[in-house]
């Protein structure tokens, strides 16, 4: 019966589509942004650190004049308070955006990585409705396992908890579907050229 079931696997593998073929041949950092764009991300590629103010208050102008930010991360913060305080919301509920950092940027699912150092013990459908997420090229990893190991190699003695995966940055279009991400939020990522490739 074991030759049946190869028999069986080998007409039953259909062959990749050439889109297919291309996302696997693909640079580990375009495979990431061709992904988290084709799922509704959107990305911004930032060489120096001297562009985010810019940047950042396009992004508010856009959405919303009323836009309100909320983070709790002291870096972040330290770089865009002094020019735009009267955005920032110390209440997360009350925020329409969620400035944040991220553990790593998944290449083979697009996805973005978070633990607890950026979500306290959030959930990803508790943050506000649009994220900004600042990143760097030297976080992408190939996959969700690279990603994982890479947390438990940067906090060996201190790990952090509540890892979750934001893989949705649009709503659905068939709600219905089995696949479709129970949590979706409008993410933009403002990725830095870290030209020393060097984990934090």
């Amino acid at each position: 019966m074991k030759w049946l079931e190869k028999l069986f696997k080998t007409f039953s593998k259909e062959p990749e589509k050439p889109q297919e073929q291309m996302k696997h041949s693909l640079p580990v950092d375009e495979a990431f942004v061709h992904n988290f764009k084709e799922k509704g991300g959107i990305f911004v590629y930032i060489e120096t650190l001297e562009e985010l103010p810019s940047i950042f208050e396009k992004i508010l102008l856009e959405n919303n004049r009323e836009a309100t930010v909320f983070t709790h991360n002291a870096s972040l913060e330290a770089i865009f308070y002094s020019s735009f305080s009267s955005y920032f919301e110390g209440d997360d509920q009350k925020a329409t955006f969620f400035l944040t950092d991220c553990e790593y940027l998944v290449a083979q699912e697009g996805s973005i990585l978070f633990s607890s150092r950026q979500l306290g013990q959030k959930r990803l459908e508790e943050l506000p409705p649009i994220l900004i997420v600042v990143a760097k090229t030297s976080q992408i990893v190939g996959s969700l396992r690279d990603a994982m190991a890479g947390v438990n190699r940067k906090t060996q003695t201190n790990r952090p908890n509540n890892i979750r995966a934001l893989r949705g940055f649009e709503s659905p279009k068939e709600k219905d579907s089995i696949f479709a991400e129970s949590c979706y939020r409008t993410t933009y990522l403002l990725l830095i050229e870290d030209l020393n490739h060097t984990e934090e």
